[in-house]
């Protein structure tokens, strides 16, 4: 028989593992043969989640590297060109404001990667009281999938604000199309 581990997530799968070897060590050899087969399991779907070991890191992608930096060259331009603090978003209605960068600096992860819709998405987004202005770069699942640039205003609760745009544009443009959803929602720093 067969054990379909799918749906489990690897911190189960992990946990499965785990329990099932900690039966394996136990004395019960009632159980032996039944966790062995989990065991086997969740060791096949691990596998083909192609989980990196600790301290492993994942290919370098120039493409994925050189979007980030021109990411962080866009938020830094609009830093300086656009009043982005809490502070002021507040002032004008947002309870609760973004932060155009994460809190190191770097871009965010898009929930596209947390659906599993996009391989990796780092994105800047800075919401207004008309929407949300995103720029993101966004990967594709999939092995060689390349990644395309999408930008510009989105609603606030829609699906592209959770999950990132679908639409790919060039890559120019998506920063224009940014640039221009932020004059919208954002004064100008004087």
């Amino acid at each position: 028989m067969s054990l379909d581990l799918s749906a489990k997530t690897t911190a189960e799968l992990k946990a499965l593992l785990s329990n099932a070897e900690a039966v394996l060590a136990g004395a019960n050899t009632k159980l032996h043969a039944r966790a062995e087969e989990f065991r086997a399991a969740a060791e096949a779907a691990l596998a083909s989640r192609r989980v990196a070991p600790p301290g492993q890191r994942a290919e370098p992608d120039p493409a994925l590297d050189a979007a980030v930096a021109r990411i962080k060259a866009v938020a830094a331009e609009a830093l300086k060109t656009f009043d982005l603090t809490p502070e002021t978003a507040k002032a004008r209605g947002i309870t609760t404001p973004h932060a155009l960068l994460a809190s190191n600096g770097a871009p965010k992860t898009g929930g596209g990667v947390r659906t599993k819709k996009f391989r990796r998405c780092p994105y800047i987004s800075y919401r207004g009281p008309g929407g949300i202005a995103m720029l993101q770069y966004a990967v594709p699942p999939g092995e060689g999938a390349e990644g395309f640039w999408s930008g510009g205003l989105v609603a606030v609760g829609s699906a592209e604000s959770k999950t990132g745009f679908d639409a790919a544009m060039e890559p120019d443009a998506a920063v224009a199309a940014f640039l221009k959803a932020l004059s919208e929602l954002a004064p100008a720093r004087s």
